[in-house]
């Protein structure tokens, strides 16, 4: 199969009919379905199945598919390399992120101190939740991916290194009214509707079983979603409790929209789990020279503003979360606010999951 073919192929494939397929290679539709014959008869497997509407992939025609990207990425990347030679000064990068520091506060200042010094470097970002990412990263489609690494999780496949800790949390609006009486038990948790970030679904299974377990069983409404914006703004529009990771909800935090519920220590260590974000690259690839450069302006604003924010804490006497990858260590390559700050706007007749929905 020479690069020809192997485009063709990927053009049939993707577009389910030989002649979409050659009027986007701009070829005729003979000419490409005898270099499909030619193929197939060199294969010695049927990697289409012919059907009214066009053309679909066999179980064969599957596995060679997922080859065939991986090595029509890796050329592309070849061909990016070239043209950057030694430097960042040209080429493509393709990263995914989950929503979070990163995304908010360093990797603009990151993308713009690596294209200050290129001439014509591209760089693209896909932002989503951490099971979005990974398909496409195996694919080759992203050269690496910021998410939170789990170590026994495609350890064949890619290579994991770390950047900073992270751990799941409970949210709600500055005002919230369970900030009066919260105690850091879980009390009153079961009083309002649940505000559910994909990426935490354990974390509302634990919630529901330490409920039961204390006889009161959760029976309100849960919104689920794998929006962070979504999730935000009904957060602070709301009574809702959000389940959440830390890092997702750091700058709402920051900023003073939403606050944390401080469960007790005993509480906390059996609900909350800690994790590790991290970048994901594949490991039958080589990183380009921009992604390296890339990578390394996120580490080193990541360390700054970090080491910035235990400075803080210590002045302010917050607690202070583990803020630094360096006592992680990775394998690789396995992979309260005093209640009313804002002032409780609670009126006669309200129940406590009354207002769920408006501000």
């Amino acid at each position: 199969m020479n690069l020809r073919t192997l485009k063709r192929f990927l053009a049939i494939a993707e577009l389910g009919s030989i002649n979409k397929a050659a009027i986007h290679l701009n070829v005729s539709q003979p000419s490409l379905t005898k270099d499909l014959q030619d193929l197939e008869e060199a294969l010695g497997v049927e990697l289409f199945t012919r059907n009214a509407r066009g053309v679909s992939l066999t179980s064969f025609g599957e596995t060679i598919y997922t080859r065939a990207k991986l090595v029509d990425a890796e050329f592309r990347k070849l061909e990016s390399e070239a043209r950057a030679l030694r430097d960042v000064s040209t080429g493509e990068v393709n990263v995914g992120v989950v929503p979070g520091l990163l995304q908010n506060q360093i990797l603009p200042k990151a993308t713009l101190n690596l294209t200050q010094r290129a001439r014509r470097l591209t760089v693209n970002y896909r932002f989503g939740h951490r099971s979005s990412m990974l398909g496409p990263l195996l694919r080759g489609d992203l050269d690496f991916v910021i998410v939170g690494i789990e170590d026994d999780e495609y350890a064949d496949e890619l290579v994991s290194e770390p950047l900073f800790p992270d751990r799941t949390a409970l949210f709600v609006r500055a005002d919230h009214p369970i900030l009066e009486t919260f105690d850091g038990t879980g009390a009153h948790l079961a009083d309002y509707p649940w505000l559910v970030l994909s990426e935490c679904s354990q974390l509302e299974v634990m919630l529901r079983q330490m409920m039961r377990a204390q006889g009161t069983p959760f029976a309100n409404s849960v919104i689920r979603t794998d929006s962070f914006y979504f999730f935000r703004s009904t957060l602070v529009a709301s009574d809702c409790i959000g389940l959440a990771r830390y890092d997702s909800a750091r700058l709402e935090k920051h900023t003073g929209n939403i606050v944390e519920l401080p469960l007790q220590p005993a509480v906390g260590k059996k609900l909350l789990s800690t994790h590790m974000i991290g970048v994901a690259y594949r490991r039958d690839t080589m990183l380009s020279t921009a992604s390296k450069a890339l990578i390394q302006e996120i580490r080193h604003l990541t360390d700054d503003l970090l080491q910035q924010e235990i400075t803080t804490d210590m002045r302010t006497g917050a607690a202070i979360a583990p803020a630094s990858a360096r006592s992680y260590t990775s394998r690789p390559p396995a992979t309260k606010k005093p209640a009313g700050t804002r002032g409780s706007r609670s009126r006669p007749g309200d129940g406590p999951a009354s207002r769920t929905g408006r501000r």
